[in-house]
Parts: C-alpha cells; sequence; structure tokens
C-alpha cells in the first residue's frame, strides 16, 4: 500500500473514490432506514453527503439536488462562525436558515466535523424535510405567507451538540415550537446517526491509509472533477442557449402563470490557458 501523499497509483485513487462514494451512499441508507416520518420514509426527502475540511463536496449520496447543492453555503456559514480551529470530537452543527445558506426551513441540515490524527478532514452532512418546523399552518411551508416568520423556526449557524453534550436548551426550544415534535426529534436523531456513521467510515479510512493521503485524495480528485468538468464544457458550441417555462400560479394568485426564462452564453476567452492546464477555453454566462 502506497501511503506517500506526494505520489498516488490510480488503483488506490479509485479504490477511495469508491469508498468514498460508499459512504455517502450508506449515509443515505442510514437516515432512510432510521427516520421516524413518511417524508423520509417514503417519500426520500433527504440527502447525505460528505465535504473536504473547507466546505468542497467530495461525494454525494443518490439523492436530492438541491440538498446537496445548498449544503456548500451552509458548511461555509457553520465555519465562518465556528472557525474549523475551534471544533472539538463530538461537535454536531445544525442550520436551516435560507439566508445562511439553507433552503426552505423544513429543511434542517447536521453538520459533523470529521477528525484524524488530531486534526479535521473532513465533514459528515446530512439534510432532512421534517414534517413541521411550526410557523401559520401546519407542514410550515404556507403559500399564502408574505414573510418568512409565517413559515416556521429560524436556525441559524448554531452548535448543538458541543463534544458529545447536547444543547438541552436548544432541543427544548426546538421541541417547543414544532408541532411534532416527537416525529421530528426521531427524523433529526435519523440524521445524527447518519453524520455519525459518515464521520465513522472515513476514520476508519484515515487509519488505513493515513490522514494525509486520504486528503491528498480529497485534492486530486477534485481536480480531475474540475478537469472533467472544463472539458465537458469545452465540447459545448459557443452560442446564446435560451430556455422559456412557467409556473402554474405564484402562490396566491392561482390564475397568474409565473413566467421563468434563461440565458446561458457559452463564448471561448481570447486569453491562452496556462501550460498544462485542463482547458484551454472558458464557458461564461
Amino acid at each position: 500500500m502506497n501511503t506517500n501523499p506526494t505520489a498516488m497509483d490510480p488503483i488506490t485513487l479509485e479504490v477511495v473514490r469508491n469508498k468514498l462514494e460508499g459512504i455517502a451512499n450508506e449515509m443515505q441508507m442510514t437516515l432512510l432506514h432510521s427516520a421516524f416520518s413518511p417524508i423520509v420514509k417514503e417519500g426520500m426527502d433527504c440527502s447525505a453527503s460528505l465535504f473536504t475540511a473547507d466546505a468542497q463536496t467530495i461525494a454525494q449520496a443518490t439523492a436530492i439536488p438541491i440538498h446537496l447543492a445548498t449544503m456548500i453555503p451552509a458548511l461555509k456559514a457553520v465555519i465562518a462562525k465556528y472557525p474549523i480551529g475551534a471544533m472539538s470530537p463530538g461537535d454536531v452543527y445544525i442550520l436551516n436558515d435560507p439566508y445562511c445558506g439553507g433552503t426552505h426551513l423544513p429543511d434542517i441540515t447536521l453538520f459533523v466535523p470529521v477528525f484524524a490524527e488530531g486534526r479535521t478532514v473532513a465533514f459528515s452532512v446530512a439534510t432532512v424535510h421534517h414534517q413541521d418546523v411550526g410557523g401559520m399552518a401546519p407542514g410550515s411551508i404556507p403559500t399564502n405567507a408574505t414573510e418568512i416568520y409565517q413559515e416556521g423556526l429560524r436556525i441559524p449557524p448554531l452548535r448543538y451538540i458541543a463534544a458529545g453534550k447536547t444543547d438541552e436548551t436548544l432541543e427544548a426550544l426546538l421541541r417547543y415550537n414544532i408541532r411534532l415534535s416527537d416525529t421530528f426529534m426521531g427524523d433529526l436523531h435519523a440524521q445524527l446517526a447518519a453524520c455519525t456513521v459518515g464521520a465513522r467510515r472515513l476514520g476508519e479510512l484515515c487509519a488505513v491509509y493515513g490522514a494525509d493521503t486520504v486528503t491528498r485524495i480529497f485534492e486530486l480528485l477534485l481536480d480531475r472533477s474540475e478537469a472533467m468538468t472544463r472539458a465537458a464544457l469545452r465540447r459545448l458550441p459557443e452560442g446564446v442557449y435560451r430556455y422559456v417555462d412557467f409556473l402554474d400560479n405564484d402562490g396566491v394568485d392561482l390564475d397568474r402563470r409565473v413566467r421563468i426564462e434563461v440565458t446561458a452564453t457559452v463564448r471561448r476567452t481570447s486569453r491562452r490557458a496556462p501550460a498544462g492546464s485542463a482547458c484551454a477555453g472558458s464557458a461564461s454566462g
């Protein structure tokens, strides 16, 4: 086994890549199997993912795209408030505020820092759409709401568990503002179980290969992903691409259709890419 972080054989790289995907999907299955609510167990409205210590996606479960995308700014909001150096093993962070990277309020995300060899090497993250988070109507996303305060309880980036000790005040506050509090806590604990599985599996991976090797593999996989994305963009013909669609209504005026139009421009830059660059052009939109 090659444990030199500066040189990586392709077999080790591919084995670890598949392992990372397997961990993310194991997290997802943990969520589905241990959740309480039908919106998770049957609707599968949940997602799991692994991130590098600087909040870059490294592996995703086969799950909800909008969850997986918004985990990125949500994790960055957590790190901005709680710097990596101040985190401890056993910490768990929580967030649902759309103004801090969340989606709508029922989507609550948990973040667990993964430690190996005395430092944070990654994050294990899970999002669940909870059946209720308070607000003016059951379900917490009434279409006739005119302000976010009517939709439910907003949770900024907070430390839910500190070094293994749950913040009982925060937990009580959540329970008292949510209609289905037992179901809510069951789903939240399912998220915690999923993140714990992800953190444990990553820890095992670091124990086998070493934390330096695993984090080096993260870098190589991200570089390869960027190269593949740039290559795909290069294959797009230059031009302007437009698409128009309509929402049935805006949720208030049921007879008012809402037009959505997107325009993307693909254009090669005149700047010559550096030698060895993965892409000799770019796409702008």
